[in-house]
């Protein structure tokens, strides 16, 4: 057996363990009795030690070593060796007995945040958060960095992403979107809402809508599962396999639906990774911009687009009947695309939502920093929200324990949420130049020539170059906010005639 193959062979049964790994985290959202937290939490301990010790076996790094140095890998290869030799880094820094402990403190620390939020008491979710900075902090210690320790942590989640890369990201969104959302306050005029609020939407009849239209758009249930849970999330172990979660509010109806788009967006592209790369690092998506390109591409550039809103009004008379009796698609897109400040991210509209993410960012690279701790964290979170959105929340379930991200230490993950929103505006953009039916198509239900454009430029293009190369691989230009930025403007101006 040559050093590639064995690499490979050795590289399936990390994967392998990962996948079990995610199939216990998905059971542990969705389906498991109270009482086997505990037993939970030894198992993925189990699955992350045994995982880390394959992963940091001295035999990758020779064969790694070898495979450097040879000339004549192709491009799957190099994408192979290139990702193996950057997770044996990552690895290789981490104690074993670190990533165990902190394996089981992940499991242990969701339970605690799920009671705390159900709750509304902050103080259940306290001891377990602090211990999970406090290892956050560490574990980016043990990685190391070049400028601040927040920035070992970003580049978790999207490979080279630093604090100096994302400040001026962010900046430049504050100061486009921050005027056009004080605009549409100042101009006064708000969508008709009253058919929303003064109804009651059945979960059954939610979880039908649900159900037809993340089929209508190409998920294979077949192959996949939709699922309630406290916080949605797509998961699953391979293509064959592949879960979303969505959660449901009989007052409203948005958040099921728009949350079901969303993990659709990403069931699709795991669905869509390519098979002849099954168990190997450059067969994966890549990494969580990209990911979430695909999602908020769905949910928002799609799902919320006049068009989609034509084409879904049918299915929405289907399971409301009386609800929707009276509702045009034109009054249908308005309320789906209402602006308004927010408490809840996962419910924001397009113009607020990256300023939810830009809270969390400025609490994350406080916090890992030790500006600020964790017994600051709630009045924090209202301050800001109060300077960035002009809103405070009522109790602490609305504000701090609103996400779950920080129970299982995913501190740099936020900013991949803006990333994919800038991505999906750009790949929608030269998407659009190929498919000149675009809107039509959309307009009748006919998902599949975007569906297969993005098959082509990202699905079936896995992890085999960078975030950032495949991005420009597929629009021909370098990764942009100039695409969002018009995309949102243009979109806003005709909601509330701002333009006139």
């Amino acid at each position: 057996m040559n050093a590639y193959d064995e690499l490979l062979e050795r590289l399936k049964d990390i994967d392998l363990v990962n996948q079990i790994g995610g199939l216990l985290g998905w059971d542990q959202e969705v389906l498991m009795p109270p009482k086997a937290a505990k037993l939970r939490a030894e198992q993925l301990s189990w699955i992350s030690r045994t995982g880390h010790e394959k992963l940091t076996d001295s035999r990758i790094g020779e064969l790694l070593e070898i495979l450097e140095k040879d000339n004549n890998l192709d491009e799957i290869q190099r994408g192979n060796v290139r990702l193996a030799k950057d997770s044996y880094n990552k690895a290789t820094k981490l104690p074993t007995d670190f990533v165990a402990e902190m394996a089981m403190h992940k499991s242990k620390s969701q339970i605690s945040w799920t009671e705390a939020r159900a709750k509304n008491d902050f103080s259940i979710f306290r001891n377990d958060l602090a211990k999970m900075v406090e290892m956050s902090r560490k574990k980016a210690d043990y990685l190391g960095f070049q400028e601040v320790r927040y920035d070992a942590l970003l580049d978790l989640y999207e490979s080279g992403l630093t604090v100096s890369k994302v400040d001026p990201l962010f900046a430049g969104l504050r100061e486009n979107v921050a005027p056009l959302v004080k605009k549409v306050i100042e101009n006064g005029k708000k969508p008709e809402m009253s058919w929303v609020h003064e109804n009651n939407w059945s979960k059954e009849g939610q979880e039908k809508l649900s159900q037809s239209i993340s089929e209508s758009i190409g998920f294979d249930f077949e192959a996949g599962r939709r699922d309630a849970s406290t916080h949605p999330f797509c998961g699953g172990p391979n293509p064959d396999d592949v879960r979303w979660t969505t959660r449901y509010d009989e007052s409203d109806p948005f958040g099921s639906l728009y949350g079901s788009l969303h993990e659709t967006g990403h069931g699709l592209y795991e669905q869509g990774r390519p098979r002849n790369l099954d168990f190997q690092p450059a067969g994966s998506a890549n990494g969580l911009g990209v990911h979430e390109s695909q999602s908020r591409l769905w949910e928002n550039q799609v799902g919320r687009s006049k068009e989609f809103c034509e084409w879904a009004l049918p299915t929405w008379k289907k399971y409301f009947p009386e609800q929707m009796k009276n509702v045009s698609a034109d009054e249908l897109w308005r309320s789906v695309n209402f602006v308004e400040p927010s408490l809840i991210r996962v419910e924001a509209d397009e113009a607020t939502y990256n300023l939810h993410i830009m809270i969390r960012y400025e609490i994350e690279k406080k916090l890992i920093a030790g500006e600020i701790e964790v017994d600051d964290l709630p009045d924090v979170w209202d301050d800001m929200y109060e300077e960035y959105l002009g809103i405070r929340a009522p109790n602490r379930t609305l504000g701090v324990l609103q996400d779950i991200h920080w129970s299982f230490g995913a501190f740099g993950y936020f900013p991949t949420y803006t990333l994919g929103n800038l991505y999906s505006a750009q790949l929608l953009t030269a998407a659009r130049k190929d498919l000149p039916n675009h809107d039509e198509d959309i307009r009748t239900g006919n998902f599949t020539p975007l569906l297969e454009w993005m098959r082509r430029k990202v699905h079936s293009r896995g992890s085999i170059i960078t975030p950032a190369e495949l991005v420009e691989e597929a629009t021909g230009r370098p990764p942009s906010p100039n695409d969002f930025i018009e995309y949102l403007k243009q979109k806003v101006e005709r909601l509330y005639d701002l333009a006139a």
